[in-house]
């Protein structure tokens, strides 16, 4: 019906505009979304078919059915859970899906609270001859992005999403609109010798008008104070949404913790190499070259011991030294000098709370994710490590939580956090979720050999052994050395139940005994 209007949770569906809103904010779902979302809701409670959904978002246009599964999941990610956990959206396996029986339809507006403003810093553009300068730009909105994460009032894209948008032309309105952000800063710099020109704009995402423009310029010295005053801009053009409170918490950037412009060099070209795509054994022998040159520039900058302990870190798991466990002992050693001398730096303790991870360390990791945190609630890794440390320690409701907020804060890393969140419904005992959230997941990321691997034991649980065997078939076919003991057994799952579950749905396809003796 033209004009019809649903509400559910938290979430207004206006047929009228075509378009989805949270709590009066705008949330970026695509048209197909919007046509799924109003199909799945005029029938709440009953179950439809693939074939009807098909039909209703791509009328009159054969499609495969994975353009079904991935819009979805867009729909699931952009929707979250119910105020009971549950998903709105449940699968209905080989058949369709069905919409949670909880939404009223009206005529009128819905009256809602305004949501804390939301905002992402775009890469900043590099104007310099040089383009080896590209970590520079990529290091001032990079300084700007974690300043403003840590206040409690800003919700702030994560890095890793907003630097999707690299070398792409700056629509303000469809940018925000896909990372469901309020506000858009952008900018460029220039350094010419040891001269900087910084420009920065802050745009509103809606109407796509600048709300404030300034241009800065001075010495390459002055970097650090440059982006402090960008962030307090910000802040002060924001204040009219945020508290009082939270306007005096503003942190400041605190000089990047260096007075070396050479120690900050190597740090940021480091760092943007360890965020970099292509992860390999030479790219941490070089990251680790440059953090250590940092070091050496600034023994007392704590940032590089941060990142290199990450470095070694990602080394341990991934083998690249001829010891790793020293590798990871070192890791430990230099978080805790990089903590010992900023202890408000909420990478710091993530990089902690991820080496107690690999300890099994749960005391520590609890502590440090926890710590970094309230530094900086808008810290999406971290609510993914406590997400993690949660699915294995048995509270599994609590982990879909952080990862739904973490996907929220950095949906174009949706594909990292859509593993873990389908094993905490294996863990929770909703398989079907799984299944749907993993299959996904493997649509998104086609080589991954563990999603696989908790998708064949979810299957199994359900009884559906076939497509178990076929799946675990996909897995070897990738990783012809995979085995449950050197895969998922490893993980750390604090209660022995939760790995005899999983372990029993692949025991069920005959997969358990398969991985321990090979085909």
């Amino acid at each position: 019906m033209q004009g019809q209007r649903f509400t559910f949770g938290p979430f207004l569906l206006n047929l009228d505009n075509g378009t989805l809103q949270r709590k009066g904010a705008r949330v970026a779902l695509g048209r197909r979304g919007i046509l799924l979302l109003a199909t799945l809701l005029r029938r709440q409670g009953e179950i439809v078919t693939k074939a009807e959904l098909m039909d209703a978002a791509w009328p009159g246009t054969p499609v495969e059915e994975s353009n079904l599964s991935v819009q979805i999941g867009l729909l699931r990610k952009a929707v979250g859970l119910a105020p009971d956990g549950e998903a709105w959206v449940t699968t209905i396996p080989r058949i369709g899906y069905c919409f949670k029986d909880f939404i009223t339809t009206a005529e009128d507006t819905v009256d809602l609270p305004s949501p804390k403003p939301s905002l992402a810093i775009l890469p900043f553009a590099n104007l310099s001859n040089d383009s080896d300068q590209e970590f520079f730009a990529d290091g001032l909105a990079d300084e700007i992005i974690t300043t403003l994460s840590k206040i409690p009032g800003l919700t702030v894209i994560a890095r890793s999403s907003s630097f999707a948008y690299k070398g792409v032309p700056t629509d303000v309105r469809r940018i925000a609109s896909e990372l469901g952000a309020r506000y858009i800063v952008d900018g460029s710099i220039r350094k010419s010798g040891e001269r900087i020109r910084v420009v920065a704009q802050l745009s509103d995402g809606v109407s796509g008008c600048h709300l404030w423009a300034e241009r800065y310029d001075g010495e390459l010295h002055d970097m650090f104070a440059v982006q402090d005053e960008v962030a307090r801009k910000i802040v002060v053009e924001l204040s009219a949404a945020l508290s009082p409170l939270e306007v005096t918490l503003f942190p400041g950037v605190a000089s990047s913790g260096t007075t070396q412009m050479e120690a900050y060099q190597c740090f940021l070209r480091g760092r943007a190499m360890q965020r970099g795509a292509t992860q390999n054994v030479a790219v941490f022998e070089r990251t680790s070259e440059l953090f250590r040159q940092a070091i050496a520039f600034d023994p007392g900058y704590p940032a590089p011991y941060a990142a290199l302990g990450m470095a070694l870190a990602q080394a341990y798991y991934n083998r690249w030294t001829e010891d790793p466990e020293r590798s990871l002992t070192e890791a430990e050693a230099l978080v805790d000098k990089a903590i010992e001398r900023d202890p408000g730096e909420p990478f710091a303790h993530g990089v902690a709370a991820l080496v107690a991870m690999y300890r099994k360390d749960f005391s520590r990791w609890a502590r440090e994710v926890d710590e970094a945190l309230s530094l900086n609630p808008n810290f999406a890794p971290a609510l993914s490590l406590r997400a993690t440390l949660n699915i294995y320690s048995g509270q599994p409701r609590v982990a879909i939580r952080d990862l739904e907020r973490a996907m929220r804060l950095d949906p174009y890393f949706t594909q990292g956090y859509l593993h873990h969140l389908g094993v905490a419904h294996i863990v929770a005992g909703d398989y079907e979720t799984a299944v749907a959230i993993l299959r996904e997941r493997i649509l998104l990321v086609p080589q991954t050999d563990m999603s696989r691997a908790y998708l064949a034991s979810a299957l199994g649980n359900l009884g559906y052994l076939e497509e178990a065997r076929s799946v675990w078939g996909e897995l070897i076919a990738i990783n012809p050395s995979y085995s449950f003991a050197v895969g998922i057994a490893r993980m750390p799952f604090r209660n022995p139940g939760d790995l005899a579950r999983i372990a029993k749905g692949l025991d069920r396809a005959g997969l358990l005994a398969w991985s321990k003796t090979g085909p």
